[in-house]
């Protein structure tokens, strides 16, 4: 769909009494293919094509999306569209960005950001990589069973018009991939897995490597034991450390603080980190899956830091949420095609610390280095947190065994307060950390 059929587009809401309007047309086209015990599973190409169309009449706002782009029904779209703003109730908080907040900004140059894959795999490439990635974990005779693996590569084109005057045009890629596998023996069975994003294929890295690796981490896991209930010291692996800041960015959500149903609400400007912790926030990075220049709504964004010093310094909004706080707009607004814009992160990573992981792993007496987490309980009231985890039991600074079936838990506000990062940062997916060490935590064991 070129830019002129969305311009008559954005016409047609005028003419129906739309006082603005914007556009999100996407194209995404995909390979992706999955094998399971040594043999494709499934392989699958799609190009999907989808539109939507959010209309704005008297502060009352509706959307609607369509994969049909033939006239006739972008015709009955815009219809529709109309008919429901009308009707739906008030609110006075939407609306797209002035015109100022938009022109104002230099023009920027999406490739820069270099975004998008120029090699595109066959099918055949594909379906040979996947089969590689899991043979090589199935290779090891400890692996009994194979929940399989998969590998996709997608390419994206996004175009955004406004009757404001904000238009883009986005090319992307992504690649990723996931494998699990089951290590077993007379006593016991255990899961490992691993995946991986990125937005050029070739550095999903090599298959073959990451299938051993797997396998290995599974047969680690065999004759896992249970612990008894007590407090302790623990490391999260890098692998999933991670999840502490994304529970970190549902609480800095503006929706959240809105509500009041965010521990850290009354907490911007205040320390919540130890000194020397920056948490940061880089839609500018080259070469990461969530960068961007402007936001969903037109809004430029920054590189930011979202913890400086262990001091929170802001919270992602849109520009609804913003005008309901009294903000500035943060330039966080994200949306689908199905959807209104709303607040989300770009490139999220915890700065990498000054200790080596082993040495965390030596400086230890007793605790535990926590490699998977499943399941989760957390109240963003009051910052609870309870979360089942597996992992290796450690003693004075050596890992002694694996453990299993096993609760960790205790408050946001502590673990943040409290967390002490290692220096083995890698970016890998859109919110990324190093391993932490969070002392004194409560284990529900036997």
């Amino acid at each position: 769909m070129n830019k002129n059929l969305l311009e008559e587009i954005l016409k047609k809401l005028k003419k129906k009494g739309c006082d603005e309007a914007d556009i999100v047309f996407a194209e995404d086209s995909t390979i992706s293919s999955s094998s399971r015990l040594g043999k494709i599973e499934k392989t699958e190409v799609s190009e999907v094509k989808e539109i939507g169309i959010r209309a704005i009449i008297n502060k009352k706002q509706s959307i609607v999306s369509s994969t049909n782009i033939e006239e006739k029904n972008i015709d009955n779209l815009v219809e529709k569209v109309v008919e429901m703003a009308k009707v739906v109730p008030m609110d006075k908080f939407c609306g797209l960005a002035n015109k100022n907040e938009i022109e104002k900004f230099p023009k920027f140059n999406n490739a820069d950001l270099n975004l998008c894959d120029p090699y595109k795999p066959s099918i055949k490439e594909i379906n040979e990589n996947v089969q590689e990635l899991e043979n090589s974990a199935l290779e090891n005779k400890k692996i009994i069973n194979s929940e399989g693996a998969e590998l996709s590569f997608s390419q994206v084109k996004y175009k955004v018009m406004a009757s404001n005057g904000f238009s883009t045009e986005i090319k992307k890629t992504h690649s990723d991939y996931i494998i699990a596998v089951l290590a077993g023996n007379s006593n016991s069975m255990e899961r490992a897995y691993d995946y991986k994003s990125k937005v050029f294929f070739n550095d999903l890295g090599n298959f073959k490597k990451v299938g051993q690796k797997v396998s290995v981490d599974a047969i680690k896991k065999l004759n896992s034991k249970k612990i008894k209930t007590c407090k302790s010291d623990v490391i999260f692996d890098s692998k999933i450390s991670s999840s502490l800041l994304s529970n970190l960015f549902s609480a800095c959500n503006a929706s959240s603080i809105i509500k009041g149903t965010s521990f850290l609400k009354s907490k911007k400007g205040e320390k919540i980190f130890k000194d020397g912790i920056n948490i940061v926030d880089d839609p500018h990075m080259k070469k990461r899956l969530r960068s961007k220049f402007f936001d969903a709504e037109g809004i430029t964004t920054q590189k930011k830091n979202l913890v400086e010093d262990g001091t929170l310094k802001f919270f992602f909004n849109c520009l609804s949420t913003a005008r309901q706080l009294d903000d500035k707009p943060s330039g966080h607004a994200s949306r689908s095609v199905s959807s209104i814009p709303n607040a989300s992160y770009t490139n999220l990573y915890l700065e990498k610390g000054k200790y080596k992981i082993k040495d965390m792993i030596k400086s230890m007496k007793k605790g535990l280095l926590i490699t998977e987490l499943m399941g989760s309980s957390i109240n963003y009231s009051n910052g609870d947190y309870s979360r089942g985890a597996s992992g290796f039991w450690i003693e004075n600074g050596e890992i002694l065994f694996p453990v299993s079936e096993i609760t960790v838990a205790g408050n946001l506000n502590k673990i943040f307060s409290e967390l002490i990062p290692a220096d083995d940062l890698k970016f890998n997916f859109g919110v990324n950390a190093p391993s932490v060490l969070v002392e004194n935590m409560t284990l529900g064991g036997i």
